[in-house]
């Protein structure tokens, strides 16, 4: 069955959470009640991956302001703004059923693409240590430990870098 990528709409709250909740501990996915504020404060930022008529995936996050998520974030859907230069990655998440399957890796690739054409600086995410050689194969960078201790344990920085910045060309170099 062919994979599609679209934004995540308010009627898919429920497969959300689901696919969250069979991919986190409880202390560290999202609960209903926070997916259902981050649809409604940044819908353009929540992509989900449906085979058929079943949602087996998604990436969500806000577009922030600094290069790393800071643990207060998790909760408040105002730190996500427009203007804002850097793209948050604060879950991705497949159903156990659906992985190793490379749609982690498309739903990745999809919010870079979004990120990018929106000119962002950059993708950020946190993730556990085990997790840092899949990340760095899509060309996330590992910046080290941070200060987040989300759901009662340590998260490395990590940082796909877009490049971003606009060239812009002298009218007398083409």
């Amino acid at each position: 069955m062919p994979l599609t990528i679209r934004f995540a709409r308010r009627e898919d709250l429920e497969a959300l959470f689901a696919v969250e909740s069979a991919s986190f501990p409880p202390e560290q996915g999202a609960d209903r009640e926070t997916i259902r504020r981050r649809l409604s404060a940044y819908p353009g930022h929540i992509l989900a991956a449906v085979e058929g008529e079943t949602l087996v995936g998604h990436i969500m996050g806000p577009v922030i302001a600094v290069p790393y998520i800071e643990d207060p974030m998790f909760g408040d859907e105002g730190c996500h703004s427009e203007d804002h230069p850097h793209q948050a990655v604060f879950s991705l998440a497949v159903l156990p059923k659906a992985r190793g399957r490379g749609i982690g890796g498309r739903l990745l690739a999809a919010m870079a693409e979004l990120a990018r054409r929106q000119g962002r600086q950059s993708v950020t995410l946190t993730c556990l240590r085990e997790k840092v050689p899949y990340y760095a194969r899509f060309g996330y960078e590992d910046r080290g430990v941070g200060a987040s201790v989300h759901g009662g344990v340590p998260w490395h920085n990590m940082v796909l870098p877009l490049g971003a910045e606009k060239e812009v060309q002298d009218e007398d170099h083409p």
